[in-house]
């Protein structure tokens, strides 16, 4: 009953239609906590040197490079050099609080410096500025001989992430109850040399924030996967074939409607700025605003299309789609610019159900940002 009265909410119950449930075992896609990011995915030649899977996995690329001078004085000359190619990746780790983080030290080019030198990263883990979040291991130093990473290149270290944020200022009692908590995640290169010794070393820095939360735990419906997300770095994309049966009407009005340039959610054309309008902020916990955006675009519908806007051909039924989405804060109201078509009912129930399940999977919570890619 409760799912029910939330599809009524969302517009899956479209005028004087009946609620009709969504087609079975129609899963569009695999949910991104099962599609984490191996090493084997992270490339050399990742645009600005790093990618985002999804919002549980990302990796970084980095051409790690060591010099050693013949002495600690400004003038002395190089006498050696190492330099190795490094990859790495951050995994949030499936229904826990925990991230994994991987290296992969490998294509060894040396000048001058012995197997046994010691190089390395350094993993910090910690709250994030003014934070009240801890980890179970604030920093940890990888570092092996030349030869030891030569054996086995790969090392990953997985980390509990814990304590809590104060609530931010103004949020809704249902937001501060989730205990959102902000961390930082990184990787800097380290070289164990002795002391006076002088040598320079990559600057580079892979990793980025990790919020964490407990929505998953308290309700399991509205987000899902796990407890914490890249999402101080990655926004998702619902994206779809709007040619799919299943759902053709409503994803030929999405694709109508959303790259147009003007409503919110389009996160560019193959990657450029071409028609970017910003990000759709998710709206949960406020029912009524989800309700009058409803009553809003079925408003539209009506005075668009007449009052026999629900009847569709052969005696079936139409539900009111609307661009943004209801469960949006930009949705139908207004004042504001919004876009409506009826659609038939059971592909709009079909279209409906994948957009939450998309909301859950990639764990948006109140409040975040997502877009919306219509495919052909």
């Amino acid at each position: 009953m409760l799912l029910c009265a939330v599809l009524a909410v969302l517009g899956l119950v479209a005028g004087p239609a009946s609620a009709v449930d969504p087609p079975p075992n129609s899963e569009p896609y695999t949910a991104p906590i099962d599609q984490p990011l191996p090493l084997g995915q992270c490339y050399r030649d990742i645009k600005h040197g790093y990618y985002a899977k999804n919002v549980y996995g990302a990796c970084w690329f980095s051409d790690m490079q060591f010099v050693h001078y013949a002495c600690p004085e400004p003038e002395c000359a190089v006498d050696g050099s190492a330099a190795a190619y490094v990859y790495t990746t951050l995994n949030v780790l499936k229904e826990s609080r925990q991230v994994a983080v991987a290296h992969r030290f490998v294509n060894w080019r040396i000048s001058g410096v012995p197997d046994s030198a010691r190089l390395g990263v350094t993993i910090s883990c910690g709250p994030a500025a003014g934070g009240g979040g801890v980890c179970d291991r604030p920093s940890v130093p990888v570092v092996k001989s030349i030869a030891e990473w030569k054996v086995a290149p790969d090392v990953t270290e997985v980390f509990s992430l814990d304590g809590v944020d104060a609530p931010a200022a103004g949020v809704s009692p249902e937001v501060a109850a989730e205990l959102r908590t902000e961390y930082r995640v990184t990787a800097r290169f380290a070289a164990e040399v002795p002391a006076g010794e002088r040598y320079t070393l990559t600057e580079a820095t892979a990793g980025t924030g990790v919020r964490c939360d407990v929505a998953r735990q308290a309700d399991p419906a509205y987000v899902r996967g796990a407890d914490c997300v890249l999402r101080t770095w990655y926004r998702p994309w619902f994206d779809f074939s709007a040619g799919e049966a299943a759902i053709a009407e409503p994803g030929a009005f999405v694709r109508a409607v959303a790259p147009a340039g003007y409503l919110p959610g389009f996160p560019g054309v193959n990657g450029t700025s071409a028609g970017f309008t910003g990000p759709q902020y998710r709206l949960f916990y406020d029912v009524a605003a989800r309700q009058a955006h409803r009553a809003a675009a079925e408003a539209k519908c009506l005075s668009s299309w007449g009052p026999d806007w629900w009847r569709h051909a052969g005696g079936l039924t139409n539900a009111c789609a609307a661009y943004p989405f209801d469960e949006s804060v930009q949705g139908a109201a207004p004042g504001v610019q919004f876009q409506v078509r009826p659609v038939l009912d059971t592909q709009q129930a079909e279209f409906l159900r994948r957009f939450t399940r998309f909301l859950a999977e990639n764990h948006v919570l109140d409040g975040d940002g997502y877009y919306v890619y219509p495919l052909p």
